[in-house]
């Protein structure tokens, strides 16, 4: 069960986290009652009341942003978790700027042969929701208010925020002539940042598809700028305004009623996103749930591919023989005991 008047919000370095920790009231310190991780408890207004706000820190790597990512949302069960912090830009951005994790992509994994290294890309998805929100936000009245006032002259004369793929690995990029960026540019060239927990923090949260979360960067430096930027504070620059930007987001969403708000239809497809980013190919899904592949169009992106999906089951198409229950039972097969996918079940009984 979730926690309905509970948000945790996780960064990875402390000038990440004391940038969200500005934001809140009555702030006190508390530690994991097992392994005495610290974590920090205020409080926020937005239009559903005063919530209870949980941040932690993960630190730096994938690998620590889903071990710490697990243990906060095993104690603290929230309705809602958000990743946010620092990047470095990788195209279409500017220091200063936000970028809304619609996908995250790890680009590190793959098969190493003789002379060639084959890519196996790992995927991750923010709530589809949450994302829609954040854009929406983005371009209100009172964010464009918000923005003027966290403009700084030494980086950018404003401050713009854009949608898409983070690429998330264990190495820092430092250099558009290091291996590492050439080997970006060819197996994610359409990723817009590039950080270090973002595949962490969501491959956890696929587990947990009823508890809302989206990944959110600021660009502290441009790869071939890092040195120089980060000399000129653009770590606290950027940390600043992408925790502005959250909890301005926060303020305008209805945290307490998430649940009672959300139909079912948009259960189902906030589900298959998140475990099984990839789209309805992903582990054969769509195929052993008896769907036709042909009979879906493929050309879209991982959620893209699973709105059309959805509603082409809903209006009786997309194979012969599958059907809302075939494919959440196949799913079963992947994820066995999930809680969300048996509840989700039981509504189409």
């Amino acid at each position: 069960m979730t926690n309905n008047n509970c948000i945790l919000i996780l960064t990875a370095l402390e000038v990440e986290r004391d940038a969200v920790i500005r934001n809140l009231n009555g702030v006190k310190l508390e530690k994991h009652p097992e392994v005495a991780t610290d974590y920090f408890r205020g409080f926020f207004s937005s239009q559903s009341g005063n919530i209870n706000v949980i941040v932690g820190r993960t630190d730096q790597t994938n690998i620590q942003a889903a071990l710490e990512t697990e243990r906060a949302l095993q104690y603290y069960k929230p309705s809602h978790a958000f990743y946010v912090g620092v990047a470095g830009g990788l195209k279409d951005v500017k220091v200063g700027d936000i970028v809304i994790g619609s996908e995250v992509i790890g680009y590190e994994r793959g098969k190493a042969e003789e002379r060639l290294f084959k890519p196996r890309p790992q995927f991750g998805a923010s709530s589809y929701d949450l994302e829609q929100a954040a854009n929406s936000f983005a371009i209100s009245g009172s964010w464009k208010t918000i923005s003027k006032s966290l403009v700084d002259a030494n980086f950018a004369p404003e401050i713009s925020i854009i949608s898409g793929t983070i690429a998330s690995g264990e190495k820092v990029d430092a250099s558009y002539k290091s291996e590492l960026h050439k080997y970006i540019q060819l197996n994610a060239s359409h990723a817009l940042a590039i950080e270090m927990e973002g595949l962490g923090f969501l491959t956890v949260c696929r587990t947990r598809p009823s508890v809302k979360s989206l990944l959110l960067r600021g660009i502290s430096d441009l790869v071939n700028d890092k040195g120089e930027m980060d000399g000129k504070g653009s770590q606290i620059y950027a940390s600043k305004n992408v925790s502005t930007f959250l909890f301005g987001l926060i303020k305008e969403l209805d945290i307490f009623d998430v649940k009672q708000e959300t139909s079912k239809t948009k259960q189902l497809f906030e589900i298959v996103s998140k475990l099984y980013p990839r789209g309805i190919e992903d582990r054969k899904i769509w195929e052993r749930a008896g769907g036709d592949l042909s009979l879906v169009t493929l050309n879209t992106q991982g959620k893209g591919q699973w709105f059309e999906a959805i509603k082409l089951i809903e209006q009786g198409g997309g194979g012969t023989d599958i059907t809302i229950k075939y494919l959440i039972k196949a799913m079963l097969e992947d994820f066995t005991g999930n809680e969300d996918l048996n509840e989700i079940l039981k509504s189409y009984a």
